[in-house]
């Protein structure tokens, strides 16, 4: 399953109509789906019924839908106009045409002005199909009140394609929105029903086929395939590498966590203990020497190798010949160590994760990046990406899927870029690049010391012997998988701390 944007969804519309498939026909099976849906949730025929319908298409299939609730016996059916004459488009105007000649009994009201006495009724359910996929400015004042008003009456909410007012590529809300309890949508998700205030608005998501052509998804670049605990149960077990019964510690890989001086060392102990549980043989955790005796206590598991300031390169370069992945950033101080550091794993051939101080670091000098010879991959917040992008992170925020899809095509690099919903990029490797969003976690993971956690997986991931594009991915959903592990509901995602989501891992 994808999510498209609306300039992507634009173009699979098209796409069918050039096929050969009339637009009408592709709005009649949208309408149809609709009140099928809708029927499932209120199958009282007696409910009484209000649709919203602006002047557009999304308009031309409430307006249809309420036609198909008429057929199916719904008794109480009110259709309010909530758009402009002067703009209805031709589907519009057609599919008004039908249902005043059709159904008779359905009520049609606000082509001629607000009828306020229709909306102020009561309703068990509100169709709102005023705005679709394609607003992309905010709504005018008299609009604004309408949606607010809408949202403050009672009856079941279901918005057609995307909640009125949601901006279908960003999830920003333009002015306001509808706060749907279900969105019926076409063809696929939308990827503002997931940045955002998507998920907020959208409520229940639920994707319907009206008659879209597959083949058309090849020519969508910014398409991104959709991570879900489905995908995961489905897929895991042949994506990453098997643990064999007869193996020992050095089957499974070595981790090698960096520290530096007055780092903060929480956050390297959280990322080796997730690196254990993730499944690798030993962790060994580059540190200054005054640190070994903390980790020694506070994580035995792991072998702590000390090195002193004036020998830092010297004993690196030992350290990094016996692991098999390294993990550099959590807690990692942006100092001249730690740039040294950044700068030989960059230059060497062990395959790296960077993540949070390393990444900043990695900011302020972008050419290492580019010319580095390690294999890696890179994990940064939103924040983090800005950074790495000279950009403002409420711009970066709005327009992830592209600045993601940038970096990763310019740099050559895999990367996650974290927040409540992720988004994955794996590099070309000359079969096209991939994007992905992933669904699988919870509110939970907004804790702190969760991207030291993920960081650790990933790593883990990569010294048991995975590739690096399906450590990154898969690190991704068993970090939420764990989450969802530990926290059923709201009450367990509120108490939930990162070594919650370690015990959990698997």
């Amino acid at each position: 399953m994808y999510a498209l944007t609306a300039k992507g969804m634009k173009y699979m519309d098209e796409y069918a109509v050039r096929a050969g498939i009339p637009s009408v026909v592709l709005m009649e099976n949208a309408a149809k789906a609709i009140a099928e849906e809708t029927s499932r949730r209120i199958p009282d025929r007696s409910a009484n019924i209000l649709v919203l319908a602006g002047h557009g298409d999304n308009g031309g299939d409430a307006v249809a839908a309420a036609r198909w609730l008429a057929q199916m016996g719904y008794e109480h059916i009110d259709v309010h106009f909530a758009g402009k004459i002067a703009k209805a488009s031709d589907e519009f105007k057609h599919q008004m045409s039908v249902l005043a000649n059709s159904h008779p009994e359905v009520g049609i009201h606000g082509l001629r002005g607000v009828e306020r006495n229709v909306l102020n009724a009561k309703y068990d359910c509100i169709l709102d199909g005023m705005f679709g996929i394609g607003l992309n400015k905010s709504l005018d004042d008299d609009n604004i009140r309408l949606v607010n008003y809408i949202n403050s009456k009672s009856g079941y909410k279901i918005a057609v394609d995307i909640p009125s007012g949601l901006n279908a590529t960003s999830g920003l809300i333009m002015g306001e929105s509808i706060r749907a309890d279900l969105t019926i949508t076409f063809g696929s998700y939308k990827t503002g029903m997931f940045f955002g205030a998507g998920r907020e608005c959208c409520g229940e998501v639920k994707v319907v086929d009206i008659g879209f052509i597959p083949s058309g998804y090849a020519n969508v670049s910014d398409k991104l395939t959709v991570l879900d605990r489905a995908f995961l149960d489905a897929t895991v077990e042949e994506a990453l590498v098997p643990r064999v019964e007869n193996g020992h510690k050095g089957t499974f890989g070595t981790v090698g966590v960096i520290i530096s001086s007055n780092g903060m060392l929480g956050a390297g102990m959280l990322a080796a203990k997730a690196a254990y549980r993730a499944g690798c043989g030993l962790v060994k955790i580059f540190c200054p020497s005054k640190y070994t005796g903390f980790f020694n206590v506070s994580i035995p598991e792991a072998v702590a190798v000390p090195y002193k300031p004036d020998d830092v390169l010297g004993a690196f370069e030992q350290f990094s010949q016996g692991v098999d992945a390294i993990l550099i950033g959590p807690g990692l101080r942006e100092d001249s160590v730690g740039r040294l550091l950044v700068k030989q794993i960059l230059a060497g051939d062990t395959p790296a994760v960077f993540d949070a101080g390393a990444l900043n670091l990695i900011a302020k000098n972008l050419k290492s990046l580019r010319k580095r010879k390690c294999p890696c991959v890179i994990t940064p917040h939103l924040g983090e990406m800005a950074r790495l992008c000279g950009e403002d992170i409420n711009i970066l925020a709005r327009r992830r899927i592209g600045y993601t899809k940038k970096f990763c095509e310019k740099f050559d690099v895999s990367m996650v870029v974290k927040s409540d919903v992720s988004l994955i990029a794996l590099r070309d490797s000359g079969h096209g690049q991939k994007l992905y969003i992933n669904t699988v976690g919870n509110s939970g993971l907004a804790t702190a010391g969760s991207g030291d956690v993920l960081a650790g997986v990933i790593a883990s991931l990569i010294a048991q012997g995975n590739p690096l594009d399906a450590a990154l991915m898969y690190g991704v959903m068993l970090h939420g998988k764990a989450a969802e592990s530990f926290a059923q509901d709201g009450d367990a995602r509120r108490k939930m701390m990162a070594g919650d989501i370690i015990d959990n891992i698997f």
